[in-house]
């Protein structure tokens, strides 16, 4: 036998345990990575919320003319007025004018005429009943047809008596009728003219 004592068993050698280090640095990149993300997404969403503001809504637009039109007429009127147009910047001499051209003249009713009407001696006479309305410009003219009103109901009986009923039984005939009126009372008025001459009723019988 050997006289060698037997070699005590080794003791397992222990694991080493890995290190640590690798895990933070996994760690590091993946919070790294989401914050690039995070930053990423907030920058899209700023850039886009930044776009929609700078585009004109509706409202914006609006806006935007109502200031306009309000500074324009405040430039063009002084206060707010809409200027208006006319030779040497006199706008308010136009805007007169158009509202005088605008305003009717005085009504004067003639009392009624019945006249003869123009006929062959084969055929019933015929007549015309009439109510004459005539419009005149002024106070000057309405006095003076006061003062003529022999005259202005001659002139209109004769006329009616050199026409024929076929000749007012059309619109237009009668309205030719209407300027021939206004024109023989015009020829003898001499503070102004009449303007129009309406037939408020008319009929022919016989």
């Amino acid at each position: 036998m050997s006289d060698k004592p037997a070699e005590a068993p080794k003791a397992p050698e222990a694991e080493v345990a890995p290190s640590s280090g690798d895990g933070n640095k996994m760690v590091m990149i993946l919070t790294l990575v989401n914050l690039v993300v995070t930053m990423v997404i907030a920058g899209i969403v700023f850039i886009s919320f930044k776009k929609d503001n700078t585009q004109p809504r509706s409202t914006d637009i609006l806006a935007e003319e109502e200031h306009g039109s309000s500074e324009g007429e405040k430039a063009a009127g002084g206060h707010g007025a809409p200027a208006t147009s006319g030779h040497g910047g006199g706008g308010g001499h136009g805007e007169e004018k158009s509202a005088s051209s605008k305003k009717s003249g005085k009504i004067v009713t003639l009392e009624q005429f019945t006249v003869n009407l123009a006929t062959s001696g084969s055929i019933t006479p015929k007549y015309a009943r009439v109510n004459i309305s005539i419009e005149v410009g002024s106070d000057d003219v309405d006095s003076e047809i006061s003062q003529k009103l022999p005259q202005v109901r001659n002139t209109v009986i004769d006329l009616f008596n050199s026409k024929r009923p076929s000749d007012l039984g059309s619109v237009d005939g009668r309205n030719y009728l209407k300027d021939e009126i206004r024109n023989s009372i015009n020829s003898f008025l001499v503070s102004g003219k009449i303007k129009n001459v309406f037939f408020t009723n008319f009929s022919i019988s016989g």
